[in-house]
């Protein structure tokens, strides 16, 4: 993920008197407005003389900001930044399209950086209308999702909006605060019908700093958060030299989807990068998922139900495979809930790959010629050897040590010391993970595997997503733009 810049301006007002909110019941001033266009112009230049403000910059404010031209003059300038690759904003779509994007086209506007975010209020407009507002944007080939509260009284008004938007229109569903009550599971069955990801709301999402280090949420002062609900201020956009403090957070909970898409914890999120911060889903052609600590989280041995329903609905869209370290053998047995979806996978970190279209099974053998002596050597050095083939052919060797003292001795002088008594080829590579040395063919990887398999099937880098945790997933997350390292 790169870095995601959030701004909230002066901007208390709004257009709208939807009962709940705070800011419907404030009429903005002339005032208000002059000070909060000259806060925004001064957030746009100061990250245009910023050689590292790199990334995407999405607009959050209180009230509705996208009912004044000034807003559309500073996204057009914002897309205009060669180093900002999305500018993008949060509204309620009241705004006259054709009046705003004619604003934001005579200011050198780039329609494809784009992005946003509209939130449907039915105390204040009908499904009709705001799909109505939807299609002048679709038109104008802008990129954009919509979304309500689910509120479960207003379900057959959100149902109905649902149906009358396009397929390619993402509906997310917010969770309603202040219900006092759970949902109940016709409610969740209900709203998971409309929005394939709702029930990352329904999850507690624990904050924790570190995850969300690299975004910047910037008040019009130039106070920096980490998100829009951390209080702590991390530095000040206008001073001279900008410094991160700490990497604690005040907070025991990310409580709304702007805090908890930067924490990268949640495989979904995998289909909103690389800036999840617009909601905006882009369903890749492939898909290429780890398993342990990805598909399978840190200690647990089954893959959560939520990950299942998530594949099912992305399995619609997208081929999936799997890239990991482990064997074919040992990975069908830890992925049989979702291997019917599956299209194959790198396996053995990239020593098989399998495309099921394609009837493709293909090996990168391994020279067997040191495994006698190994097996005769396994007692005395402490590890179980076991061998991975298929037709005969060999891929990979483990050599696993089951007692704990072994777990800190995989330091490199360690390892070598092990190819030194097994004699292991050059032609051989050695890696380590858990309780494991693994011994596969040099020169394979699971980048390697990913781009033999996105080779045979056509997708470039760009309709690729992959995700990973563990050190040998590091060269295929960097090569993919549309990446998740799992936390």
């Amino acid at each position: 993920m790169k870095r995601q810049w959030y701004y909230r301006g002066v901007l208390k007002s709004c257009n709208y008197s939807c009962s709940y909110c705070p800011f419907s019941k404030k009429k903005g001033s002339i005032q208000e407005q002059q000070k909060d266009k000259t806060a925004f112009f001064r957030f746009i230049n100061r990250l245009e003389e910023m050689p590292q403000a790199e990334g995407a910059v999405q607009v959050v404010p209180y009230g509705e900001a996208l009912i004044h031209p000034y807003y559309w003059e500073g996204l057009a300038q914002l897309s205009r930044n060669p180093k900002l690759d999305l500018v993008g904003a949060q509204s309620n779509f009241s705004f006259p399209v054709e009046k705003m994007l004619s604003v934001y086209c005579r200011n050198g506007g780039d329609i494809s950086k784009l992005r946003l975010w509209g939130t449907f209020h039915p105390e204040m407009t009908n499904a009709e209308q705001f799909v109505a507002q939807c299609a002048l944007l679709s038109a104008k080939n802008i990129t954009y999702c919509v979304g309500a509260v689910g509120v479960p009284t207003q379900f057959a008004a959100i149902h109905l909006l649902r149906e009358a938007l396009p397929p390619s229109v993402y509906l997310w569903i917010n969770k309603m605060d202040g219900m006092k009550r759970a949902y109940t599971s016709t409610e969740i069955a209900n709203f998971l019908k409309i929005d394939p990801y709702f029930e990352m709301e329904l999850r507690h999402h624990r904050a924790d700093a570190k995850y969300c280090a690299d975004n910047r949420f910037v008040e019009s002062d130039g106070v920096m958060h980490r998100c829009n609900l951390s209080r702590q201020d991390i530095g000040n956009l206008y001073d001279e030299a900008i410094t991160s403090h700490s990497l604690i957070c005040n907070r025991k909970e990310c409580s709304c989807y702007l805090a908890y898409c930067n924490q990268m914890k949640e495989l979904e999120l995998l289909c909103f990068m690389p800036y999840p911060a617009f909601r905006i889903p882009v369903l890749p052609k492939a898909v290429f998922l780890d398993v342990d600590g990805t598909l399978l989280p840190e200690g647990e041995t089954k893959i959560p139900e939520r990950y299942i329903k998530w594949m099912n609905h992305l399995a619609d869209y997208s081929d999936i495979y799997l890239a990991t370290s482990l064997p074919y053998e040992i990975a069908r047995k830890k992925t049989a809930a979702i291997w019917p979806l599956l299209s194959g996978g790198v396996f053995a970190n990239g020593t098989r790959m399998v495309i099921r279209k394609h009837a493709l099974d293909k090996i990168e053998p391994l020279d067997t010629s040191w495994i006698a002596g190994a097996k005769e050597k396994s007692v005395q050095l402490g590890f179980q050897l076991h061998t991975y083939q298929k037709s005969g052919i060999v891929y990979k060797v483990t050599l696993s040590y089951r007692k704990r003292g072994h777990l800190s001795m995989f330091s490199k002088e360690f390892v070598h010391k092990i190819n030194c008594e097994l004699g292991i080829p050059e032609s051989c590579q050695i890696l380590t993970e858990h309780s494991c040395i693994q011994i596969t063919k040099k020169g394979t990887s699971k980048l390697a595997g990913v781009q033999h398999i996105c080779g045979k099937m056509g997708y470039s880098r760009q309709e690729t997503a992959v995700a990973g945790n563990s050190e040998n997933d590091i060269p295929m997350l960097e090569y993919f733009p549309v990446s998740l390292a799992i936390s």
